[in-house]
């Protein structure tokens, strides 16, 4: 790997032109949740979500989606947005660029999302420019960290405290892995963050 292509690996987020966070003028933060949909956890997401009126974008696999295609349609009914997360969730650093974008743009129920998040974060330049011939390319400003076993629940909600401002996207995983730290952590962000005005929308 080139030097130049190292630096865009490593800072995606200024290298390749996606959102990143939405400027917006009324308080407000954009939830999102990568990996799923997945039934031990993305139901149990959706009630919390309905309980403080909240709206989210759910990236999620296509290979998912293919298996629990009832979970998503509720994700759609209960108003949030689905974006593309790519079919089986390859790391673009350690498959070929055509076996990747294969991957990305295998027909499934997520395919033709509007929106698109790499797996891992992980993207080249030359790729960003081909996905955004079809998607909006979306990271995120605030990373949770829930998938970090090495982190307690309560350091996850000091840092979401800590670094969540307006217009802030918000990374979180509906994933099983996630789920012990995922939580609590998501349930701090809406009870804290709605207590300081903040609403919740979808991109």
């Amino acid at each position: 790997m080139t030097f130049a292509n190292f630096i865009s690996v490593r800072y995606p987020k200024i290298f390749c032109k996606g959102i990143t966070r939405i400027k917006t003028n009324s308080p407000a933060l954009f939830l999102s949740f990568d990996d799923g949909p997945n039934p031990t956890t993305t139901e149990k997401v959706l009630s919390l979500l309905k309980k403080h009126n909240a709206r989210a974008i759910f990236f999620c696999t296509g290979e998912n989606a293919n298996k629990y295609p009832e979970i998503l349609e509720k994700i759609k009914a209960e108003g949030h947005t689905i974006g593309n997360h790519s079919y089986s969730h390859k790391n673009a650093l350690k498959v070929s660029n055509e076996r990747w974008l294969s991957d990305v743009y295998k027909k499934s129920p997520v395919s033709e999302s509007e929106f698109f998040r790499p797996p891992y974060g992980k993207i080249l330049p030359w790729q960003s420019h081909q996905i955004r011939k079809k998607y909006k390319l979306v990271f995120w400003d605030v990373l949770s960290f829930d998938y970090r076993q090495d982190l307690t629940s309560d350091r996850i909600c000091e840092i979401l405290r800590n670094k969540v401002r307006n217009g802030s996207i918000i990374v979180f995983h509906d994933s099983v892995k996630a789920a012990p730290n995922m939580f609590p952590a998501l349930e701090f962000t809406l009870e804290h963050f709605s207590r300081m005005g903040f609403g919740f929308k979808s991109l």
